[in-house]
């Protein structure tokens, strides 16, 4: 059977950490996408003691975790800044050392994917200067997650500098590391692609560790409740079951941007879905 979990930014709102896993347990998840966050956890701001809580709620709840560096203010004020193309060095620099640490603290939460993404060119930097730093970093950090036993799970965004999927590709080959996959975002696919998803999904499915899901309408990004766009989720999921696919589906919603309430969303999502699995 499939797996599905939830992303912590379903509860953008809420501040206890505990009480965002054991609700994700509760409503019967069997799996959740941690999202470093200043408000939640992170492995630059968060004590030694909150990691080793976290760890103990998810071994205890025997919970599947994939981590999320992804967040939009994770080291500053400015949405997804700094990121792996940042025209600044040091503010690079620094995205990295968060992703490197994010690394070492996977295992001790029972982590082993751990999701990026690109994140967006700013005005003014040189697409070609961008692609080499990408690349050179992308590089290190598939080096520094093999001797961790990780893989990074790459997700392309069409607001980000890779958009599409021929991106991820030609940095797949660029980068050439067996630590660098794919994190496939169903809705970034319905915006990006005009194949079936569940053709998307046989194409890549040597590649897929990690899988996102949200509705989208009209092709445009925007993450909205499951059932209230245009994906066809049936198709998803045969396609899922169809390769084979043995890792996490989470459900991904940031409700800093959706008037709902946040548990009753997680909670439409699962009984949305579940009969799917």
């Amino acid at each position: 059977m499939l797996r599905l979990g939830y992303n912590t930014t379903g509860f953008a709102r809420a501040k206890n950490m505990a009480q965002i896993v054991e609700t994700i347990h509760d409503l019967g998840y069997v799996g959740l996408e941690l999202t470093m966050d200043k408000g939640h956890y992170h492995p630059l701001f968060s004590d030694r003691n909150a990691q080793k809580q976290l760890a103990r709620q998810v071994t205890d709840y025997d919970l599947a975790i994939v981590l999320n560096s992804g967040g939009r203010f994770v080291l500053s004020n400015v949405a997804h800044e700094p990121s792996l193309v940042s025209g600044n060095e040091v503010e690079r620099d620094e995205f990295v050392k968060f992703l490197v640490e994010t690394i070492k603290i996977a295992p001790n939460l029972g982590a082993r994917i751990i999701h990026l993404h690109s994140g967006a060119l700013p005005n003014g930097v040189d697409p070609e200067a961008a692609w080499d730093w990408l690349v050179t970093s992308v590089a290190y950090l598939a080096e520094e997650a093999m001797r961790m036993d990780i893989v990074l799970g790459f997700e392309f965004h069409p607001a980000m500098f890779i958009a599409t999927l021929d991106d991820y590709r030609r940095l797949k080959k660029q980068v050439n590391s067996p630590a660098l996959k794919l994190t496939l975002d169903i809705g970034h696919v319905e915006c990006t692609e005009t194949r079936s998803i569940s053709k998307v999904i046989e194409d890549c499915k040597e590649e897929i560790v990690n899988v996102h899901l949200e509705d989208i309408k009209d092709r445009t990004h925007v993450h909205l409740p499951i059932g209230q766009g245009h994906v066809d989720f049936a198709d998803v999921f045969n396609g899922l079951k169809s390769v084979n696919y043995q890792g996490l589906i989470s459900a991904e919603f940031n409700t800093n941007d959706l008037e709902v309430d946040e548990c009753l969303l997680a909670r439409k999502t699962l009984e949305y879905l579940h009969p799917l699995l």
